[in-house]
């Protein structure tokens, strides 16, 4: 007979068992298939970009110095990388582990095992997540490192060696894990509110944008609002912005991990109460 302990806590291996089981089966499903062909070229965006204009540069032999470079980054990291290939790419991923499953009319399977909803969002979570950090985490790093050829050599070894390189690579690493993490959050929410899931990201990816005019209280309702404070090189947000400052670097993390929180506990009340009717779809 087991103890009580025992009794309590199987129930939370069991759990656990069960988010990895579903996480295995749609991890392939996140790497492979027509949809996803949008999250490679995404993906693959900001490589050509700086690319580009690294191939620029060594054509027309304009001398670049390090504080420069290092700001372009920023600019082309924030504005090309982070709103845009990651933010869609977030999209296409995460929407799709749900509705995915409603166009190839294969979700039901899922509803008909015993498996709790909530387990269900958490595993499907999970390989969405695994698949958006290995692709966006792979782009950024072939985007970190052909951003600085442009400098001689004694530069990139100052700056990698003794200088500020590594740091700046973790904090840029960290932002976009992190904004995975978010965005993924928001986006499976998404999938199970909407039938056609576009039009509220691209709500969304507005209400992203016009993140520095609003006040204090609805920028904790925003992903970028907790990503603020770990980018190793901070933008103007001009004139018109709201003044309120970024979370502490400490309160960052546990913040943005309760703004998941709470958005997969929506998506899990919403799947809870989800019935699937293929007619239409």
């Amino acid at each position: 007979m087991m103890s009580l302990p025992e009794i309590t806590r199987r129930p939370w291996g069991l759990w656990r068992r069960q988010a990895l089981a579903v996480a295995r089966l749609d991890l392939r499903k996140c790497f492979l298939g027509k949809r996803l062909v949008v999250v490679y070229f995404l993906a693959l965006l900001p490589i050509l970009l700086m690319a580009a204009r690294t191939l620029a540069h060594f054509l027309m032999g304009d001398p670049e110095t390090l504080p420069v470079t290092v700001q372009k980054f920023a600019v082309l990291y924030q504005t090309a990388f982070l709103r845009f290939s990651l933010f869609f790419g977030c999209v296409a991923i995460f929407t799709n582990i749900f509705r995915g499953e409603v166009m190839e009319k294969t979700l039901h399977y899922y509803l008909l095992t015993p498996i709790r909803r909530s387990v269900l969002v958490v595993g499907k979570f999970l390989a969405g997540l695994g698949a958006a950090m290995v692709f966006f985490g792979f782009s950024f790093t072939v985007m970190f490192g052909i951003s600085f050829l442009t400098l001689d050599g004694a530069s990139i070894r100052n700056f990698f060696a003794g200088g500020t390189g590594p740091g700046h690579f973790i904090a840029y690493l960290a932002v976009t894990l992190l904004a995975c993490l978010g965005y993924g959050a928001v986006f499976t929410l998404t999938g199970t509110l909407f039938r056609n899931p576009v039009v509220p990201a691209f709500l969304f990816a507005g209400w992203e944008s016009i993140h520095f005019l609003l006040p204090p209280l609805l920028k904790q309702f925003t992903v970028i609002h907790y990503l603020r404070s770990l980018f190793p090189v901070s933008l103007p947000e001009g004139p018109l912005a709201v003044l309120a400052d970024a979370p502490p670097l400490w309160l960052a993390g546990p913040g943005l991990a309760l703004f998941v929180l709470l958005v997969l506990a929506l998506a899990t009340w919403r799947t809870r109460r989800l019935e699937v009717t293929y007619a239409g779809d």
